[in-house]
């Protein structure tokens, strides 16, 4: 049979041909990492953006776990919040280290265009998640 090949010289004509299109960024390498996750360092500062605001005794935050996770999922999901909530949680991040009562204070302290910016991202809303315990009773 012409032009007929055997196993071994089939493997070495696509294994080069394999690290060739290696070579030149034409196969996919390793895994990436996940670019637009929220890093625990930005999720812990707005956690403690949204414990600052919670200890003025004017505000009284509810669903603060339900807050968290929904900014998680509009961080992933939107494009426009991460360009906004970058740098503003960036700016924050020492809040993160402090105790809710000396971060208020820290973020009663700041000027520029930091404390609206963060008043503004923990004033994001978040869709309720639907109910899982409805009980439905039939008859």
């Amino acid at each position: 049979m012409p032009g007929s090949l055997t196993r071994r010289q089939l493997l070495i004509r696509t294994g080069g041909a394999s690290v060739a299109l290696a070579c030149f960024g034409v196969l996919p390498g390793g895994a990436v990492a996940d670019s637009v996750a929220l890093t625990p360092a930005r999720a812990a500062t707005y956690a403690a953006l949204l414990d600052a605001i919670d200890a003025d005794p004017a505000y009284a935050l509810g669903q603060r776990e339900h807050l968290v996770a929904g900014f998680a999922d509009a961080y992933v999901t939107d494009e426009s919040v991460r360009r906004y909530a970058d740098p503003v949680l960036d700016a924050l991040a020492p809040l993160s280290s402090l105790p809710p009562h000396e971060a208020h204070a820290a973020l009663a302290d700041l000027d520029g265009r930091v404390k609206p910016d963060a008043l503004s991202l923990a004033a994001l809303a978040f869709d309720l998640p639907e109910d899982t315990h409805t009980i439905v009773f039939t008859v």
